[in-house]
């Protein structure tokens, strides 16, 4: 683990311009996140979301928080679940820790928020740069609350619990 990266204590915000950067700095997220993990994204990128590394930091929030809660917002349900099918077997095996919902429309923003702390924040048509903060709670909540005002009218699409053959 990056020392320069330590969720709640390092505060400071930077910037990220690649991708593969970014894919580090979710897995980072993903790999200390202790309570909660909120994802948006369009369709759950095969690369960022489905990788071996980030499904396994999921698998060890899970096993070392009993209470903890993962949470998906996806405007493409058919195109998530084919990017990312690792993650749809997460849920249908924990659906009350790994909750999956399908906004009404596409937003032009991705982003992740680890334990209501840190945050990947990435504003789509600005090429692969994103803000990140390891600690900075009040962005990062502001982040879930958006989140939630789309979640709370988001349905759970019908099949969103069931594996795919």
């Amino acid at each position: 683990m990056d020392t320069e990266h330590v969720l709640g204590e390092n505060g400071t915000a930077f910037q990220v311009t690649d991708f593969e950067a970014g894919q580090s700095i979710i897995h980072e997220l993903a790999q200390q996140a202790r309570t909660s993990l909120h994802v948006f994204d369009q369709d759950l990128s095969a690369r960022l979301f489905n990788s071996t590394a980030f499904i396994n930091s999921l698998r060890q929030l899970l096993a070392n928080n009993r209470h903890a809660n993962i949470k998906l917002l996806v405007a493409d349900i058919n195109r998530a679940r084919h990017n990312a099918p690792q993650l749809f077997q997460l849920n249908y095996r924990a659906p009350s820790h790994v909750q999956i919902r399908q906004s009404d429309r596409a937003y032009h923003h991705v982003f992740v928020v680890a334990d209501a702390t840190g945050y990947f924040d990435h504003r789509m048509g600005s090429g692969h740069e994103a803000e990140i903060n390891f600690n900075h709670p009040a962005k990062a909540v502001s982040l879930i609350s958006f989140f939630d005002s789309i979640w709370n009218y988001s349905p759970v699409p019908g099949d969103a619990e069931k594996p795919s053959l």
